[in-house]
């Protein structure tokens, strides 16, 4: 019994030690590495030599973690090496370094332009706005600066919004989000000016307050309505016979806040005053109290009582009370 205690005990003290016992190991730092996206392992980022083919290969993928971010980089020390090689059972007494105590490691990228970016942006817009391209010029004055993306091979899909997306025109924002096989790696603001330009009616000359509008006074020219409120004309015919509400100046834009219907019915004068009383329709004498065109409401008064009343302009000639 004795005898097979001391055959035993040698074996069990062979089999506990480093598996790298007797094995010289060389390992040669590189100073610097780029290197596709990936896990780093030993063997991307140091020239490791040893006689023994399956611990060589063990030696070469021991894991140091992920590449550093395109256009970052990482650095890796010796110490964080001899840290990992420890980790996994070899022996350190056997492994030689060279001069070089550490890495800086890349990552390989491909470049995502400023301009590329707008010019994404823009289309976006486009294929969005209910304009015509040619009533649109779209403007960037603070272009992205350039990106960097991982050179991995994958599908590159672009995504974009507008944060309100109702706007079209004046200063936009919009953001830009770049994937790659569905990972988002960029996220990216973009500024833009939506200038719009349309064709619209403006008086040649300048239109005086109540004066009726005709086509000797108006012209129609392209000009910018980036900035212009109100709803504007691009036919004269639209504004033909309709009377300024205000002194308009040349070149000045006609809007429908300008204008209105010229009156049928002007202050004082005299009208016929129609009532409806069930079947009966009764006519009297009035006069009007304020301008007024078909349609519309104006105060009257009736001659007969002298009562004020509301009444709707049916012509140039009548008024039927409504209260």
């Amino acid at each position: 019994m004795k005898l097979n205690i001391l055959i035993f005990l040698p074996i069990v003290i062979f089999s506990t030690m480093p598996v790298s016992l007797g094995e010289k190991i060389t390992i040669e730092i590189m100073d610097k590495v780029t290197l596709p996206e990936k896990q780093i392992v030993l063997g991307d980022i140091a020239y490791v030599a040893c006689n023994n083919p399956s611990l060589l290969e063990r030696i070469n993928n021991i894991s140091l973690g992920n590449t550093p971010w395109p256009g970052n980089a990482r650095k890796i020390e010796k110490d964080i090496i001899h840290a990992r090689l420890m980790d996994e059972g070899i022996d350190l007494k056997e492994i030689a370094y060279g001069s070089t105590t550490s890495s800086l490691i890349a990552v390989e990228s491909i470049t995502i332009t400023g301009e590329e970016i707008i010019k994404k942006a823009k289309e976006y817009l486009l294929s969005k706005l209910s304009r015509p391209e040619s009533e649109i010029i779209i403007e960037s004055d603070r272009p992205p600066m350039d990106k960097l993306l991982p050179a991995n091979g994958g599908d590159v899909l672009w995504e974009i919004s507008q944060i309100d997306a109702n706007k079209d025109r004046g200063n936009v924002q919009l953001v830009v989000r770049i994937s790659i096989d569905e990972k988002q790696y960029l996220k990216i603001p973009v500024f833009l000016t939506i200038r719009t330009y349309e064709d619209i009616v403006i008086p040649n000359k300048k239109i005086n307050r109540h004066d009726i509008l005709t086509t000797d006074d108006l012209v129609v020219k392209r000009m910018e309505t980036t900035k212009l409120a109100g709803i504007t004309f691009d036919n004269i015919e639209d504004l033909i016979g309709k009377r300024a509400i205000r002194s308009i100046l040349a070149n000045i834009p006609i809007t429908a806040e300008m204008i209105d219907n010229p009156p049928l019915i002007k202050k004082g004068d005299f009208i016929k005053v129609s009532v409806q009383s069930g079947n009966l329709n009764i006519v009297t004498k009035g006069v009007a109290k304020e301008d007024g065109y078909v349609g519309k409401v104006i105060r009257i008064k009736n001659v007969d009582s002298n009562k004020e009343l509301y009444g709707k302009v049916e012509d140039s000639t009548t008024v039927k009370i409504i209260f």
